[in-house]
């Protein structure tokens, strides 16, 4: 048996479904500040086998890691389904305490609706808002390195979980 390859080194990307292009594209350029890096346009659509405009945007952070959308012509957002909204989000890394609170700041400043600062843990503090596409965004500064002893505790919350110990904690 071949020994398994090497463990991806870095995100690339996510892809995101968006029915509107310019107003993604001016959230994540004049909001966010993730410049616009790639667009790739494409007249068909493989699955559906028919002929299908779409293009997909790719917006960059600063470690080079991309949060991407499509638009497919014809193709609407489906309705909300039955998992909660926070079950399904995008989180980003910032680099301190004060950087999370400016962002919060600039996100106010710009209308957009984001929470109070949010601790989980001691270990992450984290702030949430919505995109144009009601994709849910995280900023997040985690305050200290997970160690062994919180990996301990995972394996323990997890094999408790599968177990079915689903008690409140």
């Amino acid at each position: 048996m071949s020994q398994p390859p090497k463990i991806a080194s870095s995100l690339n990307h996510v892809a995101y479904l968006t029915e509107d292009t310019a107003a993604t594209r001016k959230f994540y350029e004049e909001v966010l500040g993730f410049p616009l890096v790639g667009a790739v346009r494409n007249d068909y659509d493989p699955e559906a086998d028919l002929n299908r405009p779409s293009i997909h945007t790719f917006f960059a952070m600063t470690s080079g890691e991309v949060i991407a959308f499509f638009e497919i012509d014809g193709v609407k957002r489906p309705p909300k389904d039955d998992v909660p909204t926070w079950a399904r989000h995008f989180a980003m890394n910032v680099d301190s305490m004060d950087d999370l609170k400016a962002w919060r700041q600039r996100l106010l400043d710009n209308r957009v609706q984001v929470t109070d600062i949010v601790d989980h843990d001691g270990v992450w503090q984290s702030i949430y808002f919505m995109d144009p596409n009601q994709v849910l965004l995280e900023f997040t500064y985690q305050a200290r390195e997970l160690t062994s002893e919180d990996r301990s505790k995972a394996e323990q919350m997890v094999d408790d979980w599968v177990a079915g110990a689903r008690e409140p904690v």
